[in-house]
């Protein structure tokens, strides 16, 4: 097995959020900080990944710039941008945009897509699990957004809703607000991210306290439910985390995207001093694997609950109709003289 399906470079393990049920929280109680990769580091894993056939150059996977950590943290993203750019790579990344991206123009086409991951859209509701401040927030994600359309309309822009208990109601609000063409959304009931405390949760080995805590936010008999569900189908269960490289901003080799550089027994090494042979022969033989597959958590992760909240079917149904209309009035338009500056106006 030589090329993969997707590959995760932590170019920075810094965040600057504050959800309480992220493994950030985790990491920062034990006193650990992430660092940021240098672009000189990042050339010599991505030189090396080629070298040993990770990546295939005739069929070359988008890089995913993150993990953990907010990618934007790292005040070199545009010369490891170019990096990308120079061995005709494009990147994937995920921010909460707490901190305005500073991206040359000229590197934006390098983004093949760009998460924006929202917790709500009242400061009371976004401030209790992003802890920042949401008008700021959304201010850099407009200007973000500005300028992809300027200069990189092909790049594909998500914001991903966190579903809790406390913003149900909001998420109708944002989408009105936010919605507009070049723009889509997703949705998934927020759950315990952190792949070692979601086993202990379904090993019941987390305390009473704790669990009263988090039933206030989060839907955790739901998500018990649905993680049953998966438990039941995971027999033979080929976890997609299998197909996928996740590399931290040390140049580590982790097991894979559930886990952090600090759960040791899932760091497999320096991924710089591997063959493709060892890697594989890692990743595709290690027990935690068994007991996540086991548990239903790998099927649940690659399967989650993505639903809608509920209280607009209409408004989804007058949305496809809208977007249908404007399908078939561009094909029209695109066979008239002029059509295209028409279509370019209305985008």
């Amino acid at each position: 097995m030589c090329g993969v399906k997707s590959v995760f470079i932590e170019i920075s393990g810094k965040c600057n959020a504050n959800c309480p049920y992220c493994a950030q929280v985790r990491i920062k109680k034990n006193n650990h900080c992430g660092g940021n990769t240098s672009p000189i580091f990042f050339k010599k894993i991505i030189d090396h990944l080629f070298t040993i056939g990770i990546i295939d150059k005739k069929d070359l996977p988008h890089i995913n710039l993150y993990n953990w950590g907010e990618p934007f943290l790292n005040s070199n993203i545009n010369d490891i941008l170019q990096i990308l750019k120079n061995n005709n790579l494009r990147a994937g990344i995920s921010s909460n945009f707490i901190k305005l991206p500073d991206i040359n123009k000229e590197l934006l086409s390098v983004l093949n897509n760009v998460t924006f991951s929202l917790s709500g859209y009242s400061q009371s509701s976004y401030g209790k699990i992003h802890g920042a401040t949401l008008k700021k927030v959304i201010a850099n994600f407009e200007t973000f957004c500005e300028d992809v359309k300027t200069h990189s309309p092909k790049t594909k822009i998500m914001i991903y809703w966190h579903r809790y208990l406390f913003n149900e109601h909001e998420f109708w609000s944002m989408h009105k607000k936010l919605n507009r063409h070049g723009i889509s959304f997703g949705s998934v009931i927020a759950y315990l991210n952190d792949g070692i405390v979601m086993k202990r949760f379904l090993k019941d080995e987390l305390s009473e306290d704790y669990i009263k805590r988090v039933k206030k936010d989060i839907f955790l008999d739901v998500i018990k439910k649905d993680v049953s569900n998966h438990k039941k189908k995971s027999k033979n269960y080929r976890c997609p985390q299998w197909d996928s490289i996740v590399i931290d901003e040390s140049g580590q080799l982790l097991l894979c995207c559930c886990v952090t550089k600090y759960d040791y027994d899932c760091v497999l090494g320096e991924v710089c001093n591997m063959s493709s042979e060892e890697i594989w022969e890692k990743k595709l033989n290690h027990s935690f694997c068994d007991e996540c597959i086991s548990l239903g958590i790998a099927r649940f992760v690659h399967n989650p609950n993505s639903s809608l909240p509920n209280g607009k079917g209409l408004y989804i149904l007058k949305q496809k109709f809208y977007l249908n209309f404007r399908k078939n009035i561009g094909q029209i338009l695109e066979k008239l003289p002029y059509g295209k500056n028409v279509i370019s106006r209305l985008s």
